[in-house]
């Protein structure tokens, strides 16, 4: 009776965000002068093909990851009963590959292709998925290694090619904007959380056992290369786009115009580059502290309040909570910055634009850590973690907004990779500092506490580093755009 609270969270959340993501698409049923006169820009229309060619590929791969993640922990901790300090050791593995691949795979994949560096993940990650069906911790630890590669592949390989393939379309000069492209994928993104966070846990309790999710994903993995090969183009780190049909003479060519150092230099020597790197090792950094901590934390308030029942909390439930909450952070993200006409001057007409989001929900999310730190009641506790994950919605635009804008084409896997190094460090050292605190329910107060003084911190660098420069940048593309 008392794990209702989370199917009813899940059961509340799910019709709100129906309701308010489809409200644009009310209006424009309503007002459908404005949609056709859209759908008869050929840009616009090409804006709309790259984006679902991506997104069928990419939702994918983030289901097939989303659907292993919520039971990682408690199928190390509880079905292989492992102790505390090996799960963490298998944790670190993971970041400690992540950090060491993240020195070659932007190189390699700015070299070789993104494609190929996106179906080299597909391989990669469905060997980790394989190697939980084992229980000798060698091969666990090989396949948490594995985990680590693919995950460096994933937050760059993806991304660079979608850029990539934007800019080198002309898109920029369509209605459909960088920023608003972003957070439609943050949203799909999290319905496809939602999704299969209901399934992994349909399959779990159907099946018995918290393997089956990683076995799931190795399908969805598979999945994505066929439609990969079938639907996408090969772009590398360069400002010429080849097509699929290309022959190996001219990828060769291709990929002889990468500068060596000329893109990577500038991108390096910018300050934006390295303030943003710290923005996201801080936010996304704490997340990943969250992500290790909210399962146990839960777990011991459900435990305090109810001593008498030996249940666990539906882990699967509680995920596709906060994905479906994250979803309204996502959409509030596309209606606080639309632009219909996508330029500046119409968008100074708002207050609030993407950096401002983006400091706003630092110091939001700080506060929901403060909140998670002091609360000990299950309920406090899954609200805190709730708005933590609105904070989220808004954060996962904002900063790939800010990517986009500062980094270039010509070395964006490179420096996405290297940009990710502090991020996967302070992981790994957070993480060995929490176990070496002994296993109690009692440390996750001290980390919450942490977490919530390096998000201020964080917003703190973004009004100093980001906010002006951004808003000069715009006035600058604005001002060239209206004389060209």
């Amino acid at each position: 009776m008392a794990l209702d609270i989370y199917w009813v969270g899940l059961l509340v959340l799910v019709p709100i965000v129906a309701i308010v993501a489809g409200y644009k698409t009310i209006l424009s049923l309503v007002q459908g002068t404005s949609t056709e006169k859209r759908e008869l820009d050929p840009l616009d229309d090409e804006a709309g093909r790259l984006q679902r060619t991506f997104l069928r590929v990419y939702l994918v791969v983030v289901g097939s990851e989303w659907l292993q993640n919520p039971f990682m922990y408690s199928l190390f901790r509880n079905e292989k009963m492992l102790d505390e300090g090996t799960v963490a050791t298998l944790y670190i593995s993971t970041y400690v590959a992540a950090a060491v691949s993240a020195l070659f795979t932007g190189y390699l994949t700015d070299r070789f292709g993104r494609r190929n560096a996106c179906l080299v993940f597909c391989g990669i990650h469905s060997l980790a998925a394989v190697s939980v069906c084992f229980d000798r911790l060698p091969i666990l630890i090989l396949g948490r290694v594995l985990g680590g590669i693919a995950l460096t592949l994933l937050w760059t390989a993806f991304e660079s090619w979608f850029i990539a393939e934007y800019n080198e379309r002309g898109l920029a000069q369509s209605s459909v904007s960088l920023s608003s492209m972003f957070g439609t994928m943050t949203t799909y993104k999290c319905i496809t959380a939602i999704v299969v966070g209901v399934l992994g846990h349909g399959v779990v309790r159907a099946l018995g056992s918290k393997i089956h999710p990683f076995i799931f994903g190795v399908a969805l993995d598979l999945c994505a290369a066929v439609l990969m090969v079938r639907t996408w183009n090969e772009n590398w780190g360069t400002n010429s786009t080849t097509d699929k049909t290309v022959n190996d003479d001219k990828a060769a060519e291709a990929q002889k115009q990468i500068p060596p150092n000329e893109g990577m230099k500038s991108s390096l020597w910018d300050l934006r580059v390295w303030a943003l790197s710290f923005v996201g090792c801080c936010f996304e950094g704490t997340v990943f502290l969250f992500l290790f901590f909210w399962p146990e934390t839960l777990q011991d308030a459900h435990d305090r309040e109810y001593p008498g029942q030996d249940d666990a909390i539906p882990h699967g439930v509680i995920f596709a909570s906060f994905m479906a909450i994250m979803v309204l952070g996502a959409l509030s993200f596309n209606l606080i910055v639309a632009d219909p006409n996508n330029s500046y001057q119409e968008s100074e007409k708002h207050t609030v634009g993407p950096t401002q989001l983006l400091k706003g929900a630092l110091i939001a999310s700080a506060v929901c850590f403060l909140a998670a730190a002091f609360v000990r009641q299950e309920i406090g506790l899954f609200i805190s973690f709730l708005l933590l994950e609105v904070c989220n919605g808004i954060y996962v635009p904002s900063v790939a907004y800010h990517r986009g804008t500062i980094v270039t084409d010509d070395a964006r896997a490179r420096v996405y990779s290297l940009m990710n190094i502090p991020l996967f460090v302070f992981v790994i050292i957070a993480l060995r500092t929490a176990n070496g605190s002994g296993d109690s329910g009692g440390r996750g107060q001290p980390v919450f506490l942490f977490c919530a003084a390096l998000l201020l911190v964080a917003a703190l660098v973004t009004s100093m580093y980001l906010h002006s420069s951004i808003q000069r940048c715009l006035k600058l593309a604005c001002r060239r755009d209206t004389n060209g």
